[in-house]
C-alpha cells in the first residue's frame, strides 16, 4: 500500500494519500505488535519498520547515471519484445551505451532488472488500464510511474535486506544487539544513500540479493537438505547477476562443503545447479548482443582486469576508500575475528570472501568505483559486514550498551554528513579522493546549518550551549569576534549565515566591497551572546537616482531607525536598544520604500534599490566580562 502511494504520489497524485498509506501501515504494524498475532514482528522490529516508513517519502523517484542501463533491459524485453536499446535511451532522455562494435548496447547484467520486473509489470498493467479507460497516461515504459515504480522498489529490497540480516543476528546474537547493528549498517555505511538518495543504481540490490543467499546458505548449512541447497544455489546465482563481481562469493559454500566427510557431491550439485542455469540465461543474452565472444567484451565494457590490484588503495585510500570513508566496517572486520573462535570454518570463510571481493574489485580500472559514494561496489558483502558487527558489538555487551550505541549515533551522524558533502561537491567531485582534515572542517559545518536551523526549535539556552561549540562567532566577544562589523561582500567564511535572504552576489569596487539589495526587504543575522546597548553606522547608498528610496531598520521586529539613502557612499548613524536586541542570532531587516521593479515602468535590471557596505555597532553598555 505505502509503495503503491509512493508511485502515485511522484507521477503527480495528493500527497496526503503517502501520508495516509504510511499512517494506515503504521497502524497496522503497531496493532500487530500489540495483539502478538504476527509472530514475525515485535517491539525492536516494529521500530525498524516505522523507521523505514518515515524515510520512504525521501526516496529518489527518477532514473539516472547507471540506471538508464539496467532499466534498458528490462523496459526493452517486456514492451518492445527486443533488446534493441537504441529507442529506451532515447525515451528516457540518457545518453546510449556504445559497444565496441559501434552498437548501443547496455553494459549491466539483468540481474536488477530481474529484481525490478515484478513493480514494472503491476505498474505496466494500472497504466493499460487507466489509458484504456481514457486516462491521458501512455504504457510505454518510460513515464514518472515507471521510474518511481523501480527507485522506491529498491528502496523496499533495501529494506527487506535489513529485515532478513536482523533475523539472522537475532538467531545469533539477540535482539538488541540485532537491532543496533542493522540500524549502524543502514546509517553509518553507503546503505542509507544507495537506497534513498541514488536507489536507481544495483548496490541496494546487490546488498539484498548477497543477504538473500547468506540466509539461505546458512539455512541449507544446518538443515543439509537439498532442497535447501538448490535455493540457495538460486539466491546465490541472483546475487551474481545483480553484480557479476559478487560472483566470487559462490565459491564459499563450495569450500564449506569441501571441508565435510564423505563428500557431498549431491549436495553441491544441487547447490551449483540454480547458479548454472541463471549464468547460461545471462550468456544467451550478452550472446544475443555481442556474439559468442562475449566475455571480452563484457570485461572491456566493465574496465575488469585493466589494472593491477589496488588493495591497500581499495581500503584505505582518500579516494573511497573502504574504511576511510566507513569507519563502521572496520568495527564489522574486527568481528570476523571473533567469529573464528564461535564457528572457524564460516569465520575464516567470511575472511576469504572479503578478500576475494576485495581483489577482484581493486582490479578493475576505476577500482575507487567512479563517482562513488563510498567503496559501493562492496556492498555485496553487506551481511558478512552484518554478522562481523554482530559479534563485536555481542562481544562489547559484556559493558554496557549504552556508550556503544553512542559511538554508533555518531558514525551515523559523521555518515549521513558526508553524504551531503559528497552529493554538494562541497569538498571534491564525486570521483575524487577527500582528505580527512577538510572533510572534519566540512563535518563541523554541515553541524552548524543543522545548529542554524534549530533555533526556533529548542530552549534559547540550549540553543546558545550548541552554537556556543559548534560555532562560537560572536559580534564582538570572544577569541572568534567580528570585531563588531558585518562586512557585506567580504563577510567572513567561517559565518556565512550573516547575510540572510534577498541580496545579490558580492561586488568589488576599489577597496570597497558590498552587495546590492533584492526586492522591498533584506536581512542580515547578527550573532550577540551579551545583550547590551549599541551605537550602529549603516554604510550604504541609492542604486537608482531617479528613485529616492527610505531605508527603515528594524531589529527583530522593532523599528530602530529610518533615513533616506544618500546618492552617493554614505553614513548613517542610529542606535540600537538592548531592548530590540536577544542572545543569539538577531535578524536585522532593511525596509525599503520602492524597488525600481515595482516603481520605474519598463525597468528590467536588478531589482536593487539600495547597495550596503558595512553595518558597525559599537557597545555603549558595559563590555561583558
Amino acid at each position: 500500500m505505502a509503495w503503491g502511494a509512493k508511485v502515485a504520489v511522484e507521477t503527480g497524485a495528493p500527497r496526503f494519500l503517502l501520508t495516509a498509506a504510511l499512517v494506515a501501515t503504521a497502524a497496522a504494524g503497531v496493532a500487530a505488535t500489540l495483539a502478538g498475532g504476527a509472530r514475525w514482528i515485535d517491539g525492536p522490529r516494529l521500530a525498524l519498520v516505522l523507521l523505514a516508513l518515515w524515510i520512504f517519502p525521501s526516496v529518489y523517484g527518477r532514473l539516472g547515471g547507471d540506471g538508464f542501463h539496467y532499466y534498458a533491459f528490462l523496459r526493452s524485453p517486456v514492451v518492445d519484445r527486443d533488446l534493441d536499446f537504441a529507442n529506451d535511451f532515447a525515451g528516457l532522455g540518457a545518453r546510449p551505451v556504445i559497444s565496441v562494435q559501434g552498437e548501443i548496447t547496455s553494459r549491466a547484467p539483468i540481474g536488477l532488472a530481474l529484481l525490478w520486473l515484478p513493480p514494472f509489470l503491476v505498474v505496466h498493467a494500472a497504466t493499460a488500464v487507466a489509458a484504456a479507460l481514457g486516462a491521458s497516461v501512455r504504457p510505454d515504459g518510460l513515464g514518472p510511474a515507471y521510474q518511481a515504480a523501480v527507485t522506491s522498489a529498491t528502496y523496499v529490497y533495501g529494506v527487506l535486506a535489513l529485515v532478513l540480516l536482523e533475523a539472522l543476528l537475532r538467531r545469533c546474537f539477540g535482539r538488541a544487539v540485532a537491532l543496533l547493528a542493522v540500524l549502524a549498517l543502514w546509517f553509518a555505511t553507503p546503505m542509507h544513500f544507495y537506497m534513498v538518495a541514488n536507489p536507481f543504481m544495483s548496490h541496494a540490490g546487490s546488498a539484498f540479493a548477497a543477504t538473500l543467499f547468506v540466509a539461505a546458505w546458512l539455512r541449507a548449512r544446518e538443515t543439509g537438505r537439498p532442497r535447501d541447497w538448490v535455493l540457495a544455489g538460486l539466491a546465490g546465482g541472483l546475487m551474481s547477476l545483480v553484480r557479476a563481481q559478487d560472483a566470487v562469493l559462490l565459491a564459499l559454500p563450495l569450500v564449506d562443503l569441501a571441508f565435510r566427510r564423505p563428500l557431498p557431491l549431491r549436495v553441491a550439485g544441487a547447490f551449483l545447479a540454480g547458479p548454472a542455469a541463471l549464468g547460461l540465461l545471462q550468456a544467451l543474452v550478452w550472446a544475443r548482443l555481442y556474439g559468442f565472444g562475449f566475455a571480452g567484451v563484457v570485461m572491456q565494457q566493465n574496465l575488469v582486469g585493466r589494472s593491477g590490484p589496488h588493495l591497500l588503495e581499495l581500503m584505505f585510500s582518500a579516494r573511497h576508500g573502504l574504511f576511510t570513508w566507513t569507519p563502521l566496517f572496520l568495527l564489522a572486520a574486527l568481528g570476523w575475528l571473533l567469529w573464528l573462535a564461535r564457528d572457524a570454518r564460516l569465520g575464516g570463510l567470511m575472511i576469504a570472501g572479503f578478500l576475494l571481493a576485495a581483489l577482484v574489485n581493486s582490479a578493475m580500472l576505476d577500482w575507487w568505483g567512479g563517482d562513488a559514494y563510498g567503496q559501493r561496489r562492496m556492498l555485496g558483502l553487506f551481511p558478512f559486514f552484518g554478522l562481523g558487527l554482530g559479534a563485536t558489538l555481542h562481544f562489547l555487551r559484556q559493558r554496557p550498551l549504552v556508550p556503544v550505541a553512542a559511538i554508533l549515533a555518531v558514525l551515523a551522524v559523521w555518515n549521513l554528513n558526508f553524504e551531503y558533502v559528497y552529493n554538494s561537491g562541497l569538498l571534491a567531485p564525486k570521483s575524487q579522493a577527500v582528505s580527512l582534515d577538510a572533510l572534519a572542517g566540512a563535518q563541523a559545518d554541515v553541524a552548524w546549518r543543522a545548529v542554524a536551523s534549530w533555533e526556533r526549535r529548542l530552549p534559547r539556552r540550549v540553543w546558545l550551549l550548541l552554537y556556543e561549540n559548534v560555532k562560537g562567532v560572536w559580534l564582538d566577544e570572544g577569541p572568534r569576534s567580528l570585531g563588531g562589523v558585518i562586512d557585506l561582500g567580504g563577510e567572513p567564511p567561517e559565518l556565512p549565515l550573516v547575510v540572510g535572504h534577498n541580496w545579490y552576489e558580492p561586488e568589488t569596487e576599489g577597496d570597497t566591497t558590498f552587495r546590492r539589495s533584492k526586492g522591498r526587504r533584506s536581512w542580515l543575522r547578527i550573532p550577540i551572546r551579551t545583550v547590551g546597548d549599541f551605537d550602529a553606522t549603516l554604510r550604504l547608498r541609492a542604486e537608482q537616482p531617479e528613485l529616492p528610496v527610505t531605508v527603515k531598520i528594524e531589529v527583530n521586529g522593532q523599528t530602530v531607525g529610518e533615513t533616506v539613502a544618500p546618492p552617493a557612499w554614505g553614513e548613517y548613524a542610529l542606535s540600537i536598544p538592548a531592548s530590540a536586541l536577544q542572545p543569539g542570532l538577531n535578524d536585522v531587516a532593511l525596509v525599503y520604500s520602492a524597488s525600481p521593479r515595482a516603481d520605474l515602468p519598463g525597468y528590467r535590471g536588478k531589482d536593487a534599490s539600495v547597495a550596503v557596505d558595512f553595518l558597525r555597532l559599537r557597545r555603549t553598555s558595559p563590555r561583558p566580562l
